[in-house]
C-alpha cells in the first residue's frame, strides 16, 4: 500500500486510521506538525501520532507502556513521550546536555542514555521522580556505538572516535555493571569489525552487531560494513555470521520473537534504504521482507508486545537524503 494522497484523506479515512495522524501534547486535537505532512504507510504498518517535534538520531527507549523519544540531530534537549494505550504525547523532562547518535538502556524505574554527541557524558532519567543526573563518565568518547544490556551489563561497542584529525572507527569493547555503577576494568573482546551507526540486538544472552558504517562517520569518509558478528558473554568471543544482505548503517533495529530487525539506513553517499531483512539466529539466515513504505536513515524502532514501532529520521526525497530536517513519523509495524 503505497502511499494515500491527501485528496483521498476523508474523514471515514481519517478515522480508519489510513491517513497521517497529528502529534499530541497531552490534547486530543493539536495543530499537525511540519505542515501537515501525511504518514506513508505500507501493509503492516499503522500510522500513528506524529511527534510534536521531528527529528533524526534520536534515542528510543520502551518504558512502563510509554516511548521514550530522547535528544536528536543536533544536540537537542527534547524529551517526548508517547503514551502506547493513549495515543498520545508529551513533553518530558529535558536532557540537562543536549545528545544525539546516544545509545540508552532501562534499568528499571530509570533509563540510562550513554553518550552520544554528548560523548562522554552518560545521563540518568529517573522516572518516578522525572529528573535527570548524572552517571559516571565513560572511560573513553563513544559517539553512534552499540549499546545494549545483556544481564546486568551494558555493552558498549565500537563507534566512532569523535576526534575529526584522527577519523576512525572503534572495534573496542567495555561493559558498565549496573549493580556495582562501575565500568569494568578489563577490556573485552573487540569487534572483528570497526563500525559505527550499526545495527544491533539481544537475543538468547548474545549480542548481535551487523552493518554499520567505517571509518569516518558521514557520507563523504565513511563506507558501509556487511558483516554481522554475535558475541558471547560466556566466552568473550566473537563469532562471525551471514554478512547483511543490503549493507547499510544509522537506520533502525530491533528484537522481536527472537528475530532481529535491520529497518532502512543510508550511505554511500546519500543513498538511503527502505529494505527490511530478518535475521534468523538459529537458522543463520536473513530474510527479505516487504520494503518500508518509504526510504528512511535516522530513524530508530523498538519493540513492544508483538509490535515494532518507528519513529523520527531524516527527509528524503527520490531515495536520496534531504539535509538533516527531521520528520515527524510514528509507525506501529507488525511484521509477517
Amino acid at each position: 500500500m503505497w502511499p494515500i494522497p491527501s485528496s483521498l484523506c476523508t474523514a471515514a479515512l481519517v478515522l480508519l486510521g489510513a491517513c497521517g495522524s497529528s502529534p499530541g501534547t497531552g490534547s486530543q486535537n493539536p495543530p499537525p506538525p511540519d505542515a501537515g505532512v501525511e504518514t506513508p504507510t505500507a501493509p503492516g504498518g499503522t500510522a500513528l501520532r506524529q511527534l510534536p517535534v521531528p527529528l533524526g538520531e534520536v534515542t528510543l527507549v520502551a518504558a512502563s507502556g510509554k516511548l521514550y523519544v530522547i535528544g536528536g540531530y543536533d544536540t537537542r534537549v527534547n524529551v517526548q513521550v508517547y503514551d502506547l494505550a493513549a495515543d498520545t504525547w508529551a513533553s518530558g523532562p529535558r536532557l540537562p546536555l543536549g545528545t544525539d547518535n546516544a545509545g540508552a538502556v532501562v534499568d528499571g524505574t530509570k533509563i540510562d542514555v550513554f553518550g552520544g554527541e554528548a560523548t562522554p557524558a552518560v545521563q540518568i532519567l529517573d522516572l518516578g521522580a522525572g529528573s535527570w543526573s548524572a552517571g559516571p563518565d565513560l572511560p573513553s568518547p563513544r559517539f553512534s556505538s552499540v549499546v545494549e544490556k545483556v544481564g546486568s551489563l551494558v555493552h558498549l561497542v565500537g563507534g566512532w572516535s569523535f576526534d575529526r584529525s584522527n577519523n576512525v572507527s572503534l572495534s573496542s569493547h567495555t561493559a558498565f555493571d549496573l549493580g556495582t555503577g562501575t565500568y569494568l576494568t578489563t577490556p573485552l573482546a573487540p569487534l572483528g569489525a570497526a563500525r559505527n551507526h550499526a545495527y544491533s540486538g539481544v537475543i538468547g544472552g548474545k549480542l548481535y552487531v551487523t552493518g554499520g558504517r567505517a571509518p569516518g562517520h558521514e557520507g563523504d569518509d565513511g563506507t558501509n560494513v556487511a558483516s554481522t558478528e554475535v558475541y558471547d558473554p560466556a566466552t568473550d568471543a566473537w563469532s562471525p555470521l551471514p554478512d547483511l544482505p543490503t549493507p547499510r548503517s544509522g537506520g533502525a533495529s530491533a528484537v522481536l520473537d527472537g528475530k532481529l530487525y535491520v529497518i532502512g539506513g543510508g550511505l554511500p553517499g546519500n543513498t538511503v534504504y527502505k529494505a527490511v531483512h530478518r535475521f534468523d539466529p538459529v537458522a543463520g539466515t536473513w530474510e527479505q521482507l516487504p520494503d518500508m513504505p518509504i526510504e528512511l536513515t535516522g530513524h530508530r524502532a523498538v519493540a513492544v508486545g508483538p509490535d515494532i514501532y518507528v519513529v523520527g529520521g531524516f527527509r528524503t526525497s527520490n531515495g536520496l537524503r534531504q539535509g538533516f530536517g527531521g520528520v515527524p513519523y510514528v509507525w506501529r509495524y507488525r511484521p509477517p
